[in-house]
């Protein structure tokens, strides 16, 4: 069957290419700036490059411009530079907002009369299949067209980023049981700041890890006990669609006290308040063990991370039971600009781009040489790397091909792409050969995700006008800056928090919380109802 439908699909493509070529047998000249990359060592011969001129018809050229300033360069020639020295495309990661930029300058072109026709969509159709989504809607700007062709990395592990992490041979030390409470959390964190459970003659033991960078998840992890931290800036959507503040409710200030508590109780290290990443590292890494349980996307990096089971996110006192959920989100990486004569042209180069094999391709290199379809391959003592999905991709050197310091095999992941769960899920992996927290992490990874504890409504990404954004940029930052100072002085122990939270809420609105959250409704409205 899955024969069948690749041989349909490509059926398709093809016919769609053959009217193409029809319209001229001349390849079509396409010129195309992009950001250098050391590990690519000719863009020209790049058998990428080469894959996608035989299949559409193409002759690609390449302008390989300093990584360094890029974005820059790009960002001035979009906005006050001379169109005639534009190229065709122009590959790199776009903001919505900048894209949005860019159209409004007149220097890109809107593709959506191309995405409508099913002749030239084809891949890009086929992977909104794949993908159970329809990625495109991500990247529509506010004048209701799409200008550009996006990357689209559907992962289990970036989707659920604050997995909580505990240390087993500890918790088995305590005699304690997996938590699955907020209050069975307490007691045992509790217990651990006062046992010495490294046995190293010191109370050096940390029951929770914190910083101010990447593993302050511990926050969201134990705040989405009591109402869902994880919204876009804590922003939360109804069922029926209606907008609101986390920080604004009364079930934030349940969750600050119990958070304090935590601290107060030396249960969360006070230095979380001002530690970063890289001192919460060390004290992750070093050669003694002391941290019982930490927030993060995975356990890896810790010391003796094979130790560390993941817990399912902890039930608050009133039932409620989140996990922060980021879904994978389109990107655009593909512009065509309105100096390119084939517009057209252009946009089928971007389909190509977008389909499942150049998925595969930019990720583990070229078919049959570094990668196959596990169709094709001798699946004994093999399995998918996430239990329960069908077996898609087998990488002969997996990572060791992407360590690689140049190779001329893909573009490594420039430009346009889609990679469906079924993909990644599916990658074939000898189980045997993993290590123990590999395991523990793919497990956590799946259970999350089969769980799916996160509200119906989660907007990945909310596009906004200028005139928006301009509108609550310094709202935003003032709001978001003073919900973060007033947690910090309530957890250190500086605020009272039941003598301060109406004060703290006069203060949200006078900030101008309404006309934020207003702001906020109206993106979401045009874009998801």
């Amino acid at each position: 069957m899955k024969k069948l439908i690749a041989f349909v699909l490509g059926l398709v493509m093809c016919l769609s290419l053959c009217a193409a070529n029809a319209e001229s047998a001349e390849p079509v000249k396409l010129s195309i700036w992009v950001a250098e990359n050391l590990k690519v060592e000719d863009w020209e011969t790049n058998a990428q490059t080469l894959w996608l001129e035989e299949q559409g018809n193409f002759d690609l050229s390449f302008n390989v411009l300093s990584s360094a300033d890029y974005a820059t360069k790009v960002g001035v020639a979009l906005t006050v530079g001379d169109e005639e020295d534009l190229p065709d495309i122009i590959l790199g990661g776009f903001t919505n907002s900048k894209v949005w930029e860019f159209a409004q300058n007149e220097t890109i072109v809107p593709l959506t009369e191309y995405y409508n026709n099913p002749e030239l969509a084809v891949n890009i159709n086929q992977q909104i299949i794949n993908c159970g989504t329809d990625y495109t809607k991500q990247i529509i700007c506010p004048d209701g067209n799409i200008y550009g062709i996006a990357r689209l990395n559907q992962s289990y592990m970036n989707e659920y980023p604050d997995k909580l992490w505990i240390y087993k041979p500890w918790l088995d030390a305590l005699g304690e049981e997996i938590p699955t409470t907020t209050e069975d959390f307490y007691r045992i964190l509790k217990k651990v700041s006062e046992t010495d459970l490294n046995g190293n003659g010191k109370q050096d033991e940390i029951p929770m890890l914190g910083s101010i960078g990447d593993y302050n998840r511990y926050f969201e992890a134990l705040m989405n006990s009591f109402v869902y931290a994880g919204g876009l800036n804590y922003t939360m959507v109804s069922d029926e669609g209606v907008m609101s503040a986390a920080f604004a409710t009364e079930e934030w200030k349940n969750g600050l006290a119990y958070i304090a508590k935590l601290f107060d109780e030396k249960c969360i290290i006070m230095e979380a308040l001002t530690m970063d990443d890289a001192q919460a590292t060390v004290l992750l890494t070093g050669e003694e063990q002391l941290a019982f349980s930490h927030s993060y996307f995975s356990a890896n990096g810790s010391v003796n991370s094979g130790d560390y089971i993941y817990i399912e996110p902890l039930v608050g006192p009133e039932g409620v039971q989140w996990a922060t959920f980021v879904e994978s989100a389109a990107k655009v990486q593909f512009l065509v600009t309105s100096n390119c004569e084939n517009p057209e042209a252009a946009f089928r180069l971007g389909d190509l781009l977008s389909s499942e094999i150049m998925g595969i391709s930019q990720r583990w290199g070229l078919q049959g040489v570094n990668w196959d379809y596990a169709a094709n391959v001798d699946m004994t003592g093999l399995s998918a790397t996430v239990a329960g999905w069908e077996p898609s991709v087998f990488a002969f050197e997996n990572d060791a091909w992407w360590k690689l310091k140049l190779q001329n095999n893909s573009w490594r992941q420039t430009g346009p792409y889609v990679r469906s769960y079924g993909i990644a899920n599916g990658l074939v992996i000898d189980p045997t050969t993993l290590p123990q927290n590999t395991v523990n992490l793919n497990a956590a990874c799946k259970a999350y995700q089969d769980a799916a504890l996160h509200p119906k409504n989660v907007p990945a990404v909310l596009n906004f006008t200028s005139e928006e954004e301009e509108r609550i940029l310094d709202i935003e930052t003032a709001l978001l800056n003073y919900v973060k100072e007033f947690r910090a002085n309530v957890f250190a122990g500086n605020i009272d928090l039941d003598a301060e939270w109406d004060n703290y809420l006069k203060e949200l609105d006078k900030i101008g919380l309404d006309t934020w959250i207003e702001v906020y409704q109206t993106a979401y409205d045009r874009m998801y109802k």
